[in-house]
């Protein structure tokens, strides 16, 4: 393999558009929802299925594929993916129905899984690990670019092209991803093969009804009713008991539990991540209906309101992965996560009698927070494990972070209803335009419960990084 620094950054370059490609396309979605409804008349319990579907496929499936990605090829699983993802793009710009259209957001979101799952694990094996936390951090800094141009490119699509524009978009930055793979991505050791190993069907199969069953409580939840569905929960949490029972009985698992019950560093890692998630993936959600509903700003106003948090993870993401390769992952992430908890607790005693910079210096504290936090957090996964465990590790990670997303959003739906009627939430929640009679002090209450919670579990994951050993484990050529 080609061990040089070119050779590296253009690996880089390649797992860094797969990075951004798949927050990207969820946020352009979500944007999408409102004009796609118009044009099939579709209502809000269909319509919602088609960013739900994108992201119900990336937990349920990422650890699975990520094993079989270990077994029969990182950079080929990687390449399929952006297959899957073209082909499953190319099905919803020309759906003729709803119903086309969410199955091909599902397809979609598979393809993403494949993509997500490999990008993290590519970066893991090229870079050695006294490199791997700036790679990581570019790797993140990706994602929020994604997350930062999405809301711009998203109106500007959404207003001025039909909703097909969406996805087209989307089809050539695949299709040059994929290209590149095969320029960059040759004779390299990160496709080691080891087919003579059997495919735990059984335990992918309870794995996966799991995940999907837990996943799909918390989708439906926000649709229906938490307590009408809690049987998909129930169902979920027998199925991960039977999954751990039967993984530590066979010869090949498809997730070596051994990970979470000796090594402390990767189960104390993915917990945070978790956490992190938990308490921040809903703070767009919260603050787009604060600004737009409550203090009646502009969508263009709230998005540019929005912004600073993503554009500061851009900027610091890099930058922690960097400190993370001289100085170590723990107190790095352990000092985001308190950053983060700071800017909760100042953000719940704003109310809708605040000022603008009484938003945005917390807004931006939050997002230097997680800018310290993602990069360091990631580095000490990846750092934490053999070389032939990279694919699981990545995919365990994926899982925690869009479960964690789908938490969050269920989380916060479940706070803010005892202060918006249901029917309005949920149609705020999908982008369709609704007519403003919520009573600002109510909603302010709720607001406030919600970013103290937040505060609160990063706290707890401040406390949790810290948990984490410094020993990493290592091959004969220094990486992981």
């Amino acid at each position: 393999m080609a061990n040089d620094d070119s050779f590296r950054i253009r690996v880089l370059i390649v797992t860094s558009l797969g990075a951004f490609l798949t927050p990207f396309t969820s946020s352009l979605i979500s944007f999408a929802v409102p004009k796609i409804a118009s044009t099939f008349h579709s209502n809000f319990t269909d319509i919602v299925w088609v960013p739900m579907a994108y992201l119900i496929a990336l937990p349920t499936f990422m650890i699975l594929l990520g094993r079989l990605s270990d077994m029969y090829g990182r950079i080929r699983f990687y390449r399929i993916g952006f297959i899957v993802f073209s082909f499953g793009t190319l099905l919803a710009s020309i759906a003729s129905n709803i119903y086309f259209l969410i199955l091909s957001s599902f397809v979609m979101g598979f393809g993403g899984a494949l993509i997500g799952t490999n990008s993290t694990a590519i970066i893991s094996l090229v870079y050695p690990k006294e490199k791997r936390g700036w790679a990581l951090g570019i790797n993140a800094m990706s994602v929020y670019l994604g997350l930062t141009m999405a809301p711009v490119l998203g109106g500007i699509l959404t207003q001025f092209f039909p909703w097909q524009a969406i996805f087209i978009i989307n089809i050539p930055i695949a299709l040059v991803a994929l290209v590149l793979t095969f320029i960059y991505m040759k004779r390299t050791r990160i496709d080691e093969i080891r087919k003579k190993e059997k495919i735990d069907s059984i335990g992918s199969l309870i794995f996966t009804g799991s995940i999907f069953s837990i996943v799909l409580y918390l989708s439906l939840g926000q649709i229906y009713n938490f307590f009408s569905t809690i049987y998909l929960l129930v169902i979920g949490l027998a199925l991960i008991v039977t999954f751990v029972f039967f993984e530590r009985h066979i010869e090949n698992p498809m997730l070596d539990i051994s990970l979470f019950t000796t090594n402390r560093t990767f189960s104390a890692a993915n917990f945070t991540a978790f956490l992190n998630y938990v308490s921040t993936f809903s703070i767009t959600f919260i603050f787009s209906i604060f600004l737009q509903i409550i203090l009646g700003y502009s969508p263009f106003s709230a998005g540019m309101i929005l912004m600073i948090e993503p554009i500061l993870m851009v900027v610091f993401s890099p930058i922690s992965g960097k400190m993370s390769d001289k100085y170590g992952s723990r107190g790095i992430a352990s000092a985001g996560m308190l950053i983060i908890a700071i800017a909760f607790f100042i953000l719940a005693f704003i109310n809708g009698k605040s000022g603008i910079l009484s938003m945005i210096i917390p807004l931006g504290i939050l997002g230097i927070g997680f800018g310290l936090f993602s990069a360091p957090n990631t580095n000490s996964v990846m750092g934490s494990v053999s070389s032939n465990k990279v694919g699981v590790a990545s995919g365990t990670l994926g899982t925690m972070r869009f479960t964690g997303q789908l938490l969050s959003l269920a989380l916060a739906s479940a706070i803010l209803s005892v202060s918006i009627p249901h029917s309005m939430l949920i149609q705020i929640f999908s982008g369709v335009t609704v007519k403003s009679g919520i009573d600002a002090s109510t909603f302010e209450n709720g607001f406030r419960a919600i970013m103290i919670f937040s505060g609160i579990l990063s706290l707890i994951g401040s406390y949790t990084s810290l948990l984490r050993t410094k020993r990493q484990i290592t091959n004969k050529n220094g990486d992981v």
